[in-house]
């Protein structure tokens, strides 16, 4: 009942991936349908001819004539076959990645800050060339298929036995192949979620090679982590491979059988004619290698299934947590507002435990009221819920519970665009871009401006629309980072943590000068700080502490006050 079942689950998973290959790799206006067509048809022509010339008692020019133009009709036909075939790998490689980075482009940032990394990236890569390699498995196998259409009935033609014994040969191997599936793809499924591990584990070294080289055994046990996980994906790709290759021996030997069958068995048993046997056996003889190459694609076709699911279940979270563009409104953002609310806003953050449990936390409620032209400073401990509320105020995460209100209007879904098109930000974590990817002309031609004050024009340039150089020391970095969120010139400026790795020149800069100067110029500047000894700078001092506000204070603005 098992192995009925996993025969049809396995039957039904090739269906739905060649489904997928012909739609997404647009098969059917593609000239390589047709070429597999030509080409079997004409190497179908070629065994005939062969067997023509065999069968007759003199050599007709006819004959001659039909067997040159078919091989050499075959082997145009399989060339332009195999070219096209290579764009539709090309093909379908490119819309499953672009589909996929539009996926993730339009996800959750909530839901981004969460995902395996490993996962991701083996997916978009690894994943996405198993399928799209399985294309051109797909058309040698089409092509191989027609063939073997064609040559049957022609085998029955020569002798009914030999053509009952190959359709048997060919059933039998498929299968076995059909038997061997359902284990050797949970194995292989399995080794691809390992291999996600080994993914993170190369992020580890290249993101913390600072850290790996202060501490031999930080390293070494890195190491051992990343031999464990190769050994475990190996053995697992092992046991995978074992039923493969089971799945292909019960094809071979339905194929070695068949000839047996054919040179000893016809004429034995069923009394068929010396040249009918050797007809047949130029039929069988060059049906073999099309057949081989069938069933030699099954295996590809089996971990292009797995991969399939992966991509699929990817696509499924991403689909879920998606943003979807259709509902944004991607008109113009305003170019300035009267206030920004938070009305009861909680949001609660998930952890899983190394016990295996969730955790949670939450921040809020918070009731937050912030204008134009203040200078904002919120401060707090680790795990206070500074970096949330930063998150809730920009709108990259969307409260569980109460409102954002925006000139006292609720921010939905739809508004969601319009609304972080009033923020410019430099987060902790920030990412900087060697491209000035979304730029205007205006706003490119401002950043050298920008980058001279904040003396970084000795390092740093912009030529064709991106940055000269990005071996920068980490303040260098995030004072880059500003020069773009400054060239943007949008209503609200964000500052995550900037100047905690800026040196005493550069952080007297930013709290004496750039600070003070953007709330002259209108600016709502949030600032996440524990310079304690620089508060009395700010309009407001917001301290938070387990999730809460636990003060809203009034200062007198320092410096700007007094210019």
């Amino acid at each position: 009942m098992s192995a009925a079942k996993d025969t049809k689950s396995a039957a039904g998973n090739l269906f739905l991936l060649f489904s997928f290959l012909i739609r997404d790799g647009n098969l059917l206006r593609s000239p390589v349908l047709a070429y597999a067509i030509l080409a079997s048809f004409t190497r179908s022509g070629m065994i005939f001819a062969i067997n023509a010339i065999a069968g007759g008692a003199a050599i007709a020019f006819g004959n001659v004539a039909l067997l040159a133009v078919t091989v050499i009709s075959t082997l145009t036909f399989s060339h332009l076959a195999r070219v096209n075939s290579f764009k539709l790998v090309e093909t379908t490689k490119r819309r499953m990645r672009t589909r996929l980075s539009r996926r993730l482009l339009d996800a959750r940032a909530d839901y981004l800050a969460t995902r395996d990394q490993g996962k991701v990236y083996s997916i978009v890569t690894h994943e996405v060339n198993q399928i799209s390699s399985a294309s051109t498995n797909f058309i040698e196998s089409l092509e191989a298929c027609l063939l073997i259409a064609f040559c049957i009935p022609y085998l029955f033609y020569l002798s009914w036995p030999s053509g009952a014994a190959t359709l048997a040969a060919v059933i039998v191997g498929g299968l076995g192949y059909l038997l061997a599936q359902g284990p050797a793809q949970a194995s292989a499924e399995a080794a691809s979620r390992i291999e996600w591990q080994f993914f993170d584990r190369i992020n580890d070294v290249l993101r913390g090679y600072k850290e790996l080289r202060l501490r031999e055994a930080r390293k070494d046990e890195l190491q051992n982590d990343i031999v464990d996980i190769s050994l475990r994906e190996r053995a697992l790709k092992l046991v995978a491979e074992r039923y493969y290759s089971l799945g292909q021996v019960f094809a071979q030997g339905a194929m070695m059988g068949l000839l047996c069958a054919i040179v000893v068995g016809l004429p034995l048993l069923a009394g068929t004619e010396t040249a009918t046997v050797l007809q047949i056996l130029t039929v069988v003889l060059l049906t073999y290698g099309p057949i081989e190459t069938v069933m030699g694609n099954l295996s590809s076709f089996s971990r292009a299934t797995v991969a399939k699911r992966l991509i699929d279940g990817l696509e499924r979270d991403l689909i879920r947590e998606t943003e979807d563009p259709a509902t944004l409104d991607r008109t113009a953002g305003p170019a300035s507002f009267r206030r920004i609310e938070l009305k009861g806003a909680t949001t609660i953050l998930t952890s899983t435990s190394t016990s295996g449990d969730d955790e949670t936390f939450t921040v809020g409620p918070l009731d937050l009221t912030l204008v134009p032209g203040e200078v904002v400073f919120i401060c707090g401990g680790n795990g206070a819920g500074k970096s949330t509320l930063i998150s809730l105020l920009t709108g990259l995460r969307q409260p569980d519970g109460g409102q954002i209100l925006l000139d006292g209007q609720p921010v939905g879904d739809r508004d969601l665009a319009r609304y972080r098109s009033l923020f410019s930000a430099v987060f902790s974590e920030f990412h900087l871009f060697s491209r000035l990817y979304g730029l205007s002309a205006d706003e490119r031609a401002a950043i050298p401006g920008h980058l001279a004050d904040l003396d970084l024009a000795h390092r740093v340039s912009v030529t064709d629309e991106k940055f000269s150089t990005l071996a920068l020391s980490s303040g260098q970095k995030r004072r880059l980072a500003l020069s773009v969120a400054l060239a943007e010139k949008r209503p609200i400026i964000v500052l995550d943590e900037f100047a905690a790795d800026q040196d005493p020149v550069r952080r007297a800069l930013f709290y004496d000068i750039l600070v003070p100067q953007m709330a002259r110029d209108g600016h709502l500047v949030l600032a996440v700080t524990h310079d304690e000894h620089r508060f009395a700078q700010c309009d407001r001092l917001i301290r938070m502490e387990a999730g809460q506000i636990v003060s809203d204070e009034r200062m007198d603005g320092g410096a700007r006050k007094a210019v």
